[in-house]
């Protein structure tokens, strides 16, 4: 794909970094399960007087897990954007080399694909989701049907 020369995207500046590098690092503290232990996530013998307590019990502390499941994956994204910052590779896609731009950058902070490729990277997730889920289909219609026969 040709990008026209008045879209083309240069390289950030140093202030420009410095600011998205800040950024990370102030959404790296705002994390709020950072420093909880799994211990915390235990069920009470208080709190399971009877299955219904139980299960309350459980699907809190499953969501909970999940939110910091999630903020430990996104830390995790924080943690190689800051790097690509120390090696100087911040703002170059992964993909093609490209400069990814500092509005996509300020828009979400840990992209290490430029919208092109971030796009592309999309289009081929939903193919293979929807190719995989027809074969899927195809074979329990298949099965369907010589079950009608029978």
């Amino acid at each position: 794909m040709v990008i026209s020369s008045d879209y083309e995207e240069k390289r950030l500046t140093s202030s420009q970094i410095e600011t998205l590098r800040q950024v990370l690092i102030q959404k790296k503290r705002d994390l709020n399960f950072k420093s909880r232990y799994s211990e915390e996530f235990h069920i009470d013998i208080n709190e399971r007087s009877d299955e219904i307590d139980f299960a309350n019990a459980d699907a809190v502390n499953s969501e909970q897990i999940r939110f910091r499941n999630r903020e430990t994956f996104f830390e995790k994204k924080i943690d190689e954007a800051l790097l690509r910052i120390e090696n100087n590779e911040y703002d170059l896609c992964e993909e093609c080399n490209g400069p990814i731009g500092y509005l996509r950058l300020q828009a979400r902070p840990t992209a290490n694909l430029c919208i092109v490729c971030k796009e592309d990277a999309e289009r081929d997730e939903v193919n293979t989701y929807f190719s995989k889920n027809n074969r899927h289909r195809g074979k329990m219609l298949s099965y369907l049907s010589s079950d009608l026969r029978d």
